[in-house]
């Protein structure tokens, strides 16, 4: 990729404030991440709550993992519901940099 393409891609990322909500949405899946590790049980590491989280956003769906209070189930609710935010407003980003560099 030359760098005017980069620039456009760039310009199209701030203009749609896409790097701000992709920057908060990796802040709060770790943040998903660790307050699904402190309120359950049944994850006993850190590395484990992780991984279930990306199981989750990633639709994949790994039962080796799984969450057993209403706080974590909420917070997996939530960050699965962002992460289909983040992915159409990615795409509407892509589309963006195409409509402009064509």
């Amino acid at each position: 990729m030359n760098r005017k393409r980069l620039r456009i891609l760039r310009s199209v990322f701030k203009t749609m404030g896409a790097d701000k909500i992709i920057g908060a949405f990796i802040l709060f899946f770790f943040a998903a991440a660790l307050i699904i590790f402190l309120v359950d049980p049944q994850v006993k590491t850190y590395g484990d709550s992780l991984w279930y989280c990306f199981a989750a956003i990633s639709t994949i769906g790994f039962v080796d993992v799984t969450v057993s209070t209403l706080i974590a189930r909420i917070v997996t609710v939530v960050l699965s519901v962002y992460a289909i935010a983040v992915v159409a407003i990615f795409t509407a980003v892509i589309t963006s940099y195409f409509m402009e560099s064509a």
